[in-house]
């Protein structure tokens, strides 16, 4: 049963950190909402499905774990069969056995989906302006123009868009002004045959691609499909950035070219997906940011770097101080 003693929540975003944080308070017995403006669960965790059953991970490849929280629940997410070890094939320089690359199965999305069983979790319910309101918060949504009362709001979203949601909070705009993040262009490639004589993972072109796989490698995928991802740079991405998608799959099709060589067959389909907020550059440092009436906390990776990790950490650090009682009711 919910614990009445906790406030009312909101938590703005389904991704990694929304969901730690959410798992966390709804074990601890309060009964967050999350609210979302994708189709589900998993933000940056994506996975693309197209007809006939193809999937491409065209978001975060895999997660690693160094730490002990992290990786209890990447553990127990691997036990559910919502996860696995991939070891790919790879080139000088590229270790995946140094630390366990874990990828969600069938698809990266997958990993998520433990975290937000049971969860109130509200799909293509995109947020268009938090407003104070008393003690708390009246959340405004696409669909309910009218909002929704709340006491405390967790916010989960990349900075550009917090910025958006809360520059009316001064020590908040101020703080979030240190963080910098990048976009990633990404591909998505399927091929008529496969890619012979190459590895899974290679080596890529400093100048444009920081990524390149075979995403049918991964566990639970369909060995059949010979599906690749690429990523482009920080800097490319940035400076391709407001391209339509068909130019720049071309440009992509091209650098993926220059490193498969003869090796490359004829692509099927070349898809480009733009992330506008996808890399941490420069983080805030501390695991989240809060007002100083406890009433409002903003976290996610880039709180804390760049990886998947990172998000947990911030979210489930975000949680714990609710759970403390370190709120004012």
């Amino acid at each position: 049963m919910p614990n009445q003693s906790f406030p009312t929540i909101a938590v703005i975003g389904a991704g990694m950190a929304g969901l730690a944080c959410a798992r966390a308070l709804q074990n601890a017995g309060a009964r967050p909402v999350v609210l979302d403006k994708g189709r589900g669960p998993g933000g940056r965790l994506a996975t693309r499905r197209l007809d006939g059953g193809i999937r491409f991970d065209h978001g975060a490849q895999y997660v690693t774990a160094h730490g002990a929280v992290f990786r209890s629940t990447l553990a127990a997410i691997i036990e559910s069969g919502a996860a696995a070890q991939w070891r790919p094939a790879t080139t000088p320089g590229i270790d995946p056995a140094a630390e366990d690359w874990i990828t969600g199965t069938p698809g990266m999305n997958a990993l998520v989906e433990p975290l937000a069983a049971g969860l109130e979790l509200r799909a293509a319910c995109e947020v268009t302006a938090v407003e104070r309101e008393g003690a708390g918060w009246r959340v405004r949504t696409a669909g309910n123009v009218a909002g929704e009362f709340f006491d405390i709001v967790v916010s989960t979203v990349p900075v550009p868009q917090a910025r958006q949601l809360f520059g009316a909070e001064r020590d908040i705009a101020q703080a979030l002004d240190g963080v910098t993040m990048a976009p990633c262009w990404a591909l998505m490639l399927l091929f008529a045959a496969p890619v012979a004589g190459v590895p899974d993972v290679l080596q890529t072109d400093p100048e444009t691609l920081s990524w390149l796989g075979r995403n049918n490698s991964k566990p639970g995928r369909d060995a059949a499909r010979e599906c690749w991802v690429a990523h482009a740079t920080a800097d490319w991405s940035s400076r391709h950035l407001e391209l339509e998608r068909e130019p720049v799959a071309v440009l992509l099709v091209e650098a993926v070219r220059r490193i498969l060589g003869n090796a490359m067959p004829r692509v099927g389909q070349a898809i480009a997906h733009r992330w506008r907020y996808a890399r941490t550059v420069k983080a805030l440092g501390r695991p989240c940011l809060a007002s100083r009436d406890g009433r409002l906390f903003l976290g996610g990776d880039w709180a804390l770097g760049a990886r998947v990790e990172c998000a947990f950490d911030s979210g489930h650090a975000i949680a714990q101080t609710i759970i403390d009682g370190r709120w004012k009711p």
